[in-house]
């Protein structure tokens, strides 16, 4: 998938020029085929590299060409296809050169190659007007020129790194007669496809489905309820773990995403959920967004939240009020969660821990110990701990060393992304959709 303002500046009925930079290896003609395959599907494309041997795999690509040595050649040969293409279809043809360099110094003498480059750059620019045709002209020269001013539109492709991890991005610097809803997106290269990723948006469906629940891929694991995740943990969270969700500025809730099927799948299969949310979310919040896809009778009877309530109010029977007072209230959840165990006969337990909810209401120095505690007891049981940290909080560090897993969640750019400390991957971008009427998470690889 390709921006969508890329899609609507070749959209126009008449002819646009797009100049496509890039270092080698960012991934510009993977980007370029991309393009073609989105808006060409037809065939209405004019594909020429001169460093391309058309038996590779490149060659099932019709609408490759090449092979001429001067400036004359080339352009005979691009009228003449120009014109087949004009008469074989009624879209105006895209003409792609990967790359103008190698265009240039396939054209004249290796010395003089820059020259004819600027040359061929302008006789490119008219030739798409008088013809009706667009042009599209990658480059690996990334500096500013005077070219980036005479066409419609200038992209880049870059690779940075966050946390010593690569991430790849298209910059869109210019794309003349387009609103830009943002200027720049994450893309991956995964499987040889390039797939560009817009701003992380959750929908809720109208109507809901409770789904199938994922059974725990191995004995020694339960299943975080999203296919992807479970993979990336060789099977799901490991009975008895501590795993820590660590949540930058700019994430906001759009972490619980991936929480979220987890949580269900969780009682759907039958077996305990334990919630002190996050600041920010009720319990009352969180049965509207779990209810409606495991059903009435599961979440009231296998759900505890656990909040700060005055006593003398009316309070819900899936609530289990707190004082404020961490020695009542710890044990208080200890008592709840043995009988939860017992109700779920020996079933793993699911705790849930908002570490900010925690901080705020206790103090750091309070419930680094019990955190401690928890994480000690919960490695000689069956149960698993989701614990989240939010920017800024000082027990994070602590908590880190306790964790059997360790996450962190970034926003870049719009998309929420996620990578493992412990273990070390990769880049994953975070997707969900409700295209089954219940909520499915897909982790894309950034690569």
């Amino acid at each position: 998938m390709i921006p969508i303002e890329i899609n609507k500046f070749f959209s126009e009925g008449f002819s646009k020029t797009l100049l496509f930079k890039g270092r080698p290896g960012t991934g510009k003609t993977t980007f370029v085929f991309e393009i073609l395959i989105e808006l060409c599907p037809d065939g209405n494309c004019i594909y020429i590299s001169p460093r391309i041997d058309k038996s590779s795999s490149y060659g099932r690509f019709p609408w490759i060409e090449g092979d001429f040595n001067s400036n004359e050649e080339f352009f005979e040969m691009l009228d003449a296809r120009v014109r087949m293409v004009q008469g074989a279809f009624d879209e105006k043809p895209l003409i792609v050169i990967d790359s103008i360099d190698a265009l240039s110094i396939a054209t004249t003498d290796s010395s003089n190659w820059l020259e004819n480059k600027f040359k061929l750059e302008r006789m490119l620019i008219d030739f798409g007007n008088k013809t009706n045709a667009d042009i599209l002209m990658v480059t690996e020269q990334t500096d500013l020129t005077s070219l980036d001013y005479l066409v419609d539109g200038v992209i880049s492709l870059e690779i940075s790194q966050i946390s010593e991890r690569d991430i790849r991005k298209v910059h869109i610097h210019k794309l003349r007669g387009v609103g830009l809803s943002q200027s720049k997106y994450l893309f991956t290269l995964q499987d040889g496809r390039f797939s560009s990723f817009g701003p992380f948006a959750v929908a809720y469906p109208k109507e809901t489905v409770v789904c199938e629940p994922i059974k725990d891929p191995i004995r020694s694991k339960i299943s975080t309820g999203t296919a992807d995740f479970d993979n990336i943990l060789g099977g799901g969270y490991q009975k008895g773990s501590f795993n820590l969700f660590e949540i930058t500025s700019g994430v906001g809730d759009s972490f619980y995403s991936l929480l979220l099927p987890t949580f269900i799948n969780h009682l759907n299969l039958g077996r305990g959920l334990l919630s002190m949310p996050s600041e920010g979310t009720s319990v009352e919040t969180e049965k509207s967004m779990i209810e409606p896809f495991c059903g009435e009778d599961r979440f009231k009877n296998k759900f505890v939240g656990f909040e700060i309530r005055e006593m003398n109010g009316r309070i819900p029977a899936y609530v289990e009020p707190l004082t404020g007072n961490i020695s009542k209230d710890m044990d208080s959840i200890l008592s709840v969660k043995r009988e939860l165990i017992i109700q779920s006969s020996g079933a793993p337990i699911l705790d849930y821990v908002g570490l900010d909810t925690m901080e705020y209401n206790y103090g750091v120095e309070d419930i680094g110990r019990t955190i401690g505690m928890l994480a000690s007891r919960t490695k000689i049981t069956q149960n698993v701990v989701l614990a989240v940290a939010k920017h800024g909080q000082k027990i994070t560090e602590s908590v880190a060393h306790m964790a059997t897993t360790h996450w962190k969640f970034e926003n870049i750019d719009k998309t929420l992304v996620m990578y493992g400390i412990v273990p070390k991957t990769g880049l994953y971008v975070v997707e969900m959709d409700f295209e089954q009427g219940f909520p499915h998470v897909t982790l894309s690889p950034v690569k």
